[in-house]
């Protein structure tokens, strides 16, 4: 009787254990989730030009500092040519070993070292896009990496705004249509997460020798173009 007893109490025990369980799975309800999307056009409000030093000598000290005097030649220029101090940084800095490669033989022979410094210039003039290049490239400026059209960091986070309401938009519209579909209703959101937000400036030039984009862009007029900012959202909603 008593092995009886234990029994019943244990199968009770698991009765009410897997109730328990089966009423708090059902408090968590079914939910929806949904990704909403968005794009939002803009034109561009900023070129930056990116203008590289380069310079190669027998070591490495010799390299730096004859880079460090024409990056000097060239900021004065820009400086010259109205460009303010705080729309000049510098991109990248390197300096590495340059060799000549014998293939057939397999061996290297050390040229030198080289220093690369890429010098980013921002402006919102585009009418002094061929001014920066004509400045950097006669103060001893070797290449144009890229000249881009881009967003300015206010502009970029007014679209960045607007991109991903718009996005939450387009989930909430897609819940309540599918919603609407099961004849169910939608209840209040879970969870959010914004899964991407994208802005790619576009590139006008690049990499390209300073010469040749001097020349190129000699009797062109710059205007914006339109770049496009991206947003994803992902929403969980309750569905009753």
């Amino acid at each position: 009787m008593k092995n009886t007893n234990t029994i019943l109490v244990v199968i009770i025990v698991l009765l009410a254990a897997g109730f328990l369980f089966y009423t708090n799975s059902n408090k968590e309800g079914t939910t929806l989730n949904v990704v909403g999307e968005a794009k939002v056009e803009s034109l561009a409000d900023q070129v930056s030009i990116y203008v590289g030093i380069e310079t190669l000598q027998k070591t490495a000290e010799e390299s730096k500092n004859e880079n460090s005097e024409i990056s000097d030649d060239v900021l004065t220029a820009l400086l010259k040519a109205d460009i303010l101090k705080t729309d000049i940084e510098t991109s990248s800095y390197n300096i590495y070993p340059e060799y000549d490669y014998d293939y057939q033989n397999g061996k290297q022979t050390l040229k030198g070292y080289k220093t690369v410094n890429i010098l980013k210039v921002k402006t919102k003039d585009f009418d002094k896009v061929g001014e920066i290049v004509d400045a950097s490239i006669d103060s001893g400026a070797t290449t144009i990496q890229s000249i881009n059209y881009e967003l300015s960091q206010d502009r970029q986070n007014e679209l960045k705004t607007e991109a991903i309401s718009k996005a939450s938009e387009d989930a909430k519209q897609k819940a309540q249509a599918t919603a609407e579909g099961l004849n169910a209703k939608l209840g209040k959101v879970k969870s959010v997460s914004i899964q991407d937000y994208n802005y790619y400036p576009f590139p006008l030039y690049a990499a390209e020798s300073g010469v040749a984009v001097k020349e190129a862009i000699a009797d062109t007029v710059i205007q914006p173009s339109s770049l496009e900012v991206t947003a994803t959202v992902n929403v969980v909603f309750e569905l009753n």
